[in-house]
């Protein structure tokens, strides 16, 4: 009896220790963001994107050899420029708010793997660590104005480079808010800069994959 389970576990062993670099892959990135608000901008002003850092790491599970399930650990810096005025002149001066905001996130996401190519799409689950308004040579915390949390989805694509036994990526992703992440009612805030928004963006990253 103890000849049987002696085989049947070294041939799990065997098995596992065979199959964990098929099955398992990490990865570490970092990236720029591309972000602004979507939705109905204040009256009068509209929204221009802003640029930000994001870093993660991705812990790959394939479910086959071309689908993926990956979870992604994340910190992203968004947030938009809501600018009053602009050529057609609809003020006399230009005066420009920035938005600028710090979330760390947690992605669920999917993935098709080609040789050279994949795609995927998922959703990220963020946390808001801190936002400020930056207008006129002044920074405020203004954090208390965001919900604590936002939904993203995302649809991503990217090419992979092959160095040996790691392989280089490089990714482009489109990011869309599901949530409106202003905490209040805009039509009762004196500030004019705030309105119901969105986060929508845009983001270029590399990084390095190993299998595990």
């Amino acid at each position: 009896m103890n000849f049987y389970k002696t085989v049947f576990l070294s041939l799990l062993f065997f098995y596992l220790s065979n199959n964990s670099f098929a099955q398992f892959d990490a990865s570490v990135w970092v990236g720029l963001n591309s972000s602004s608000f979507g939705g109905t901008p204040p009256r009068g002003a509209n929204y221009e994107s802003i640029y930000g850092f994001a870093f993660g790491a991705d812990l790959d599970y394939h479910l086959t050899k071309a689908v993926v399930i990956a979870f992604e650990p994340s910190f992203e810096q968004t947030g938009s420029d809501i600018v009053f005025g602009n050529e057609e002149n609809l003020l006399d001066t230009v005066i420009t708010y920035t938005v600028k905001q710090n979330y760390f996130g947690l992605g669920l996401l999917f993935k098709i793997n080609t040789e050279k190519f994949y795609v995927g799409a998922g959703l990220n689950f963020q946390l808001l660590s801190g936002a400020n308004l930056e207008h006129d040579s002044n920074d405020n915390d203004i954090k208390d104005k965001f919900l604590d949390y936002n939904i993203v989805s995302f649809f991503n694509v990217g090419y992979k480079i092959p160095i040996g036994s790691p392989t280089l990526f490089i990714e482009f992703r489109y990011l869309q808010g599901l949530v409106n992440i202003y905490s209040g009612e805009a039509a009762n805030d004196s500030e004019i800069y705030i309105a119901n928004f969105k986060s929508t963006g845009l983001r270029l990253s590399t990084g390095i994959l190993f299998p595990l």
